[in-house]
């Protein structure tokens, strides 16, 4: 793995050399000249022609979202390409991010205005401890607006070309006394630019690939005079067939993830549903074959792959159409296919199920289980009943797509970015154990509500506690919002902007609201920590009276120094969520409820809601670092809960209970979405009989109002041996936390955390 620079040396420069341009049009000039300069290639077997950076695995360095590297060098620091002599940056390219590109950025990027806006915000930022707030409640507020769904649909419907002239149509509209004419302007023009820039880019590919089919032979040869033609006609035309429709989907995904700097914020969202009319229709006339829409479809699945994040792209497929019909189609069933032919690799299948889903397909998504952990499921039913209550038609809302892990997310309509804003749910308890103060400080810095002396009953700590949620989810709302303004101000987003339906109807950047839809998000995880702590404080303090609330705080604070005896009770006595007990299940259904109700009530700056998520992306681990203990008996540091998950090795009354559990806890309104991952031993797909049963399960559990389920057939053993030996396994696919990786390219305390699931043995 590693950065290319030439994306970040030609921005850099841009900015430089145009200082005064209008944000829209600055960005767009830099990417145009990006997108002339940055070197291209063809690979020896490709069959669609765009990279994202000129290295064969690279990482695509934004530095204009943020001016350090470091983050980026160490989550590759650990994977087995680096491990076999890769690097990350050479040395004259890191002296050449040192010296040149880095200082001009300080103090301009997003990460830089962001953190200066909020040091002038008194909520945010404690001038006299010199302390952001922030930080302190481990409110997450990443510095890039991630995860979307492009305007592929109107790319393919439109072309380019349709989107310049549909700019310029609206640009003529434009009246000099029209509220926001100057941005509006700014916006429509950068248009015009972004356009040429794509046709550009596009061409510069078809005459490379003419330029080797002149000294190709055979099929080589008509396969790159073929890319060439393709190249010169779409992105700029609507496609004519499935080929060019499936390069103009890929080279506008690339075009955008290089506008974006970012290579691994979008998905592709409903792709049988936007190719399946190109291949019906030259299926009939004998233009293509199965097999060879099948191979198409593998060479963009593992271009998809080649990110420096793991599974950050997501396909969807399945699932009703607008119509509210079936829409399942060959398309559908060749995604599983790959999967079942490629394995899992790092990207997303989401396989969207309704009561109109075929059986047969939901068999066949079982059955890419027995190779890989590249499937998820997500229920239609609940999913659209949330994007309803978004405010999104009902024709838009079931015409959803899955956005990164779990997010859904209207399709090429929506500027609402669903992931990178969320708090700590255990800090939120710490706090409310502790009259609104850390347990490292005598500080109050959340709410101040009464001190742990002060409560009398467990009523008070739950109101306590919701007391809290509401002060964190108000703090991190607005860190998010000051955020967004910094992206609004300073670096728009025209190019992604133009392929989104609304944005240039209003003539609006997606930054300023401009899409269809603009809802922010909100994200909490830790769910079963919070709830097993809250249930084990009632049962010990409130019910048992083993121990005053004051002294399970001191215990606490000491990280149960010399309370071992206390600590293994705390564990294992108190009822644990995940087993269908309603004496915890219904805490659990409480706090949901409770974050939504608070998520909901903010307005997001750009219009409509923001949206509760429930997701921990892998950040259970880190946030259990930065966790002080928990009543449940989870010691400092170690990692909390995933998702809507229970607590690893709680789960003691089977895997039917467990969903009891998590389908009452995702009935709120979780409109961002929520995660339940499992382990499952692989003999439960050793059989068609075995296959069956789990597919009544999926209808069962969405039966009951669950969300979204996916699992990670590998036994124990496996993965400890995999651990131990990586090079035996490097096929081996996991689900994190709504997503798939490659287990031996993860982190050790991802892995062990993992290793430390339940594993199912029978449904």
């Amino acid at each position: 793995m590693e950065i290319d620079l030439e994306r970040a040396r030609e921005y850099t420069r841009a900015w430089q050399d145009e200082p005064d341009l209008a944000p829209c049009m600055r960005t767009a000039r830099a990417l145009q000249r990006t997108l002339r300069t940055m070197t291209i290639r063809i690979d020896d077997g490709d069959l669609f022609a765009g990279v994202k950076t000129a290295k064969t695995l690279g990482a695509i360095l934004g530095v204009e979202r943020s001016p350090e590297v470091s983050i980026i060098e160490n989550s590759v620091g650990s994977s087995r390409t680096l491990a076999e002599g890769g690097r990350v940056l050479k040395p004259q390219e890191r002296q050449e991010l040192s010296d040149e590109i880095l200082p001009y950025w300080r103090g301009k990027s997003t990460a830089s205005l962001k953190y200066m806006s909020w040091m002038q915000d008194a909520e945010l930022y404690d001038k006299e401890r010199q302390s952001f707030l922030a930080h302190e409640l481990v409110l997450i507020v990443l510095d890039t607006q991630g995860h979307t769904i492009p305007g592929y649909t109107r790319v393919l419907e439109m072309g380019f070309e349709g989107i310049r002239e549909r700019a310029a149509l609206r640009l003529g509209e434009l009246k000099e006394d029209d509220d926001g004419y100057e941005q509006s302007r700014d916006f429509l023009e950068s248009v015009l630019v972004v356009t040429e820039a794509v046709r550009e880019y596009s061409e510069r590919y078809a005459e490379l690939a003419a330029a080797k089919a002149a000294k190709g032979k055979g099929q080589r040869r008509q396969e790159l005079l073929a890319m060439a033609e393709r190249c010169r006609y779409v992105p700029m035309h609507p496609p004519r067939e499935f080929m060019e429709a499936v390069q103009s989907i890929w080279m506008t995904h690339v075009v955008l993830c290089i506008s974006y700097g970012v290579g691994d914020v979008f998905s592709t969202g409903r792709i049988d549903q936007y190719l399946y009319p190109y291949y019906e229709a030259d299926l009939k006339a004998g233009i293509i074959t199965p097999a060879k829409a099948q191979e198409a479809l593998e060479e963009i699945h593992l271009k998809m792959a080649t990110s420096i994040l793991p599974a950050h792209h997501t396909v969807t497929i399945g699932g009703v159409g607008r119509d509210g019909e079936d829409a399942t189609n060959d398309i559908s069933y060749m995604f599983l296919d790959l999967v079942g032919k490629l394995g899992a690799l790092k990207n997303n299948i989401a396989v969207r199920v309704s009561l109109k889903t075929p059986r047969d397909f939901l068999v066949k998504a079982w059955e890419t289980h027995r190779i890989g952990a590249g499937v998820a499921f997500f229920n239609d039913e609940i999913i659209v009943r949330d994007l309803l209550a978004d405010g999104y038609a009902l024709e838009d809302a079931r015409d959803y797509s899955i956005v990164g892990c779990v997010e859904p997310t209207t399709t090429g309509r929506d500027f609402s970015y669903t992931a990178g804003n969320s708090i700590s749910i255990g800090k939120t308890l710490e706090l409310a154990l502790n009259g609104g103060k850390l347990f490292t400080s005598d500080v109050v810095v959340g709410a101040p509500t009464p001190p742990p002396g002060a409560m009398k009953s467990f009523q008070d700590l739950r109101g306590a506690f919701a007391e809290q949620l509401a002060f964190c989810v108000d703090r991190c709302v607005k860190a998010a919002e000051l955020k967004d303004r910094a992206y609004a101000e300073a670096f728009p987003s025209p190019a992604l902007s133009s392929t989104l339906i609304g944005c240039l109807e209003s003539g609006k950047d997606a930054t300023r609201g401009g899409a269809m839809y603009n809802n922010g998000h909100m994200g909490m995880e830790a769910l079963a920590t919070a709830v097993n702590s809250l249930a084990a404080v009632r049962w010990a303090v409130f019910e048992h009276k083993m121990l005053t609330l004051d002294e399970l705080v001191q215990h606490l604070r000491n990280n149960f120094e010399g309370a071992e005896t206390l600590r293994q009770e705390l564990m294992h006595k108190p009822p644990k969520y995940g087993n269908d007990d309603r004496t915890v299940d219904e805490i659990a259904e409480w706090m949901v409820e409770t974050f939504c109700n608070e998520v909901r009530k903010h307005k997001c700056g750009r219009g409509g809601v923001y949206r509760p998520l429930i997701l921990s992306s892998g950040f259970q681990v880190f946030e259990g670092l930065l966790c002080n203990a928990t009543p449940d008996g989870r010691r400092a540091q170690e990692p909390v809960t995933d998702g809507i998950s229970p607590a690893h090795g709680t789960e003691l009354n089977g895997l039917t209970a467990v969903m009891h559990s998590a389908a009452g806890a995702a009935k709120a309104l979780v409109s961002d979405g929520s995660t339940l991952t499992l382990n499952l031993a692989p003999g439960l797909l050793k059989d068609e009989e075995s296959v069956d049963k789990l597919v009544s399960l999926i209808h069962g559990y969405f039966r009951l109002g669950g969300r979204h389920v996916q699992f990670t057939p590998v036994d124990k053993d496996t993965l400890v041996d995999a651990q131990a030996h990586p090079e035996k396994y490097p096929d081996l696919s996991v689900k994190v936390s709504g997503y798939s990786a490659l287990f031996v390219d993860l982190p050790k305390s991802l892995q062990d955390d993992i290793i430390a699931r339940t594993e199912f043995t029978n449904v």
